[in-house]
């Protein structure tokens, strides 16, 4: 594998992706990963309407312009023309390596004003989108999920083909039903198919939780992976995938001791402190922190201990102190 190459006419390291996550992907967190090695990182979804209103909270998800890439701003929005209006105003804040338009959420407070999943039942609408952003002079992805054929819809493969005529560069596709949402398992051969109807345009998305499963996809023909859940479940998930790929990683990547994974959760801590603020950072910390030391004896001990910190620095003095931890694996 070539140390840069392009995909979706983006330049990236590796076919192994942070993909965008509601109240997740934020800054503290897309560094934490690029350092893991993510070949590219997505912001969160944001709003374009959120955008086009100047709602400060909003504009702040799309972070700073002095971050690096290579990054997505991944949209939503119920038509072209907000969608269009949010993009501009987001690259008037920052640089982005491309734009995409969330066409996979399934929630009914997205759903019902028109965005996200509730696209791919309206496909002249979302290849309006697409054709809007391409003025924009950048990639325009897509982020869909599967559905199937029937009399009041054309199938995810015909409309994957359409948005790729509307001047989509390039296709994320979710292996799990809108109806779904996010429960059952993620079709991953139906995905795999629909990357082999389409060489080189599709990244897969569901169910990568372990290396395994990114080698399924990226071998059965997907030109990327999207780490999401997983890389919440386990923080050194795109590294580890890194080995399995064949790649030169260090061994603190793949083979963390309790002091490595300790460290690396203090320091993602400290930025989220930093950028994010106390709330965020101590959900966050606390999410990430049972896969981290699942396979451990006084794992349990160490959850209750943090369960019950109630601010950043009783937190990080009860990780800062762990060293009775023993492999159990």
């Amino acid at each position: 594998m070539p140390e840069k190459f392009t995909i979706g006419g983006v330049t990236v390291s590796s076919p192994v992706w942070l993909a965008p996550l509601a109240g997740v992907t934020t800054m503290t967190f897309r560094s934490f990963h690029r350092e893991m090695g993510a070949g590219l990182v997505h912001t969160e979804m944001v709003s374009a309407i959120g955008l086009s209103y100047m709602n400060e909270k909003t504009r702040r998800l799309v972070g700073c312009d002095t971050e690096p890439g290579p990054i997505a701003l991944q949209l939503f929005g119920p038509d072209a023309d907000s969608v269009g209006r949010g993009a501009h105003l987001a690259l008037d804040a920052r640089r982005f390596d491309a734009l995409e338009v969330n066409m996979a959420c399934p929630m009914p407070k997205v759903t019902k004003k028109g965005s996200g999943a509730s696209l791919l039942n309206r496909p002249e609408e979302a290849c309006r989108i697409v054709a809007a952003l391409t003025k924009f002079g950048l990639p325009v992805w897509a982020k869909l999920r599967i559905f199937p054929q029937d009399g009041n819809g054309i199938g995810a493969e015909k409309f994957a083909e359409e948005l790729f005529t509307a001047g989509a560069a390039f296709l994320m596709i979710h292996g799990r039903t809108p109806a779904q949402r996010y429960e059952g398992a993620a079709d991953k051969e139906r995905v795999i198919a629909i990357a082999k109807q389409f060489p080189g345009r599709i990244a897969a998305s569901g169910d990568y939780y372990a290396p395994a499963d990114a080698l399924r996809y990226l071998e059965g023909g997907a030109a990327a992976v999207l780490a999401a859940r997983g890389a919440l479940r386990d923080a050194y998930l795109i590294p580890k995938t890194h080995a399995a790929l064949g790649l030169d990683v260090p061994d603190c990547l793949t083979n963390p001791t309790v002091a490595d994974k300790t460290t690396a959760l203090i320091e993602l801590g400290r930025s989220g402190l930093a950028r994010e603020g106390e709330r965020f950072t101590l959900v966050l910390v606390k999410r990430m922190l049972p896969g981290l030391f699942k396979d451990y004896y006084g794992a349990a001990n160490l959850r209750k201990a943090c369960a019950l910190c109630r601010d950043w620095a009783s937190l990080e003095r009860v990780l800062s102190g762990v060293d009775s931890l023993s492999d159990n694996r």
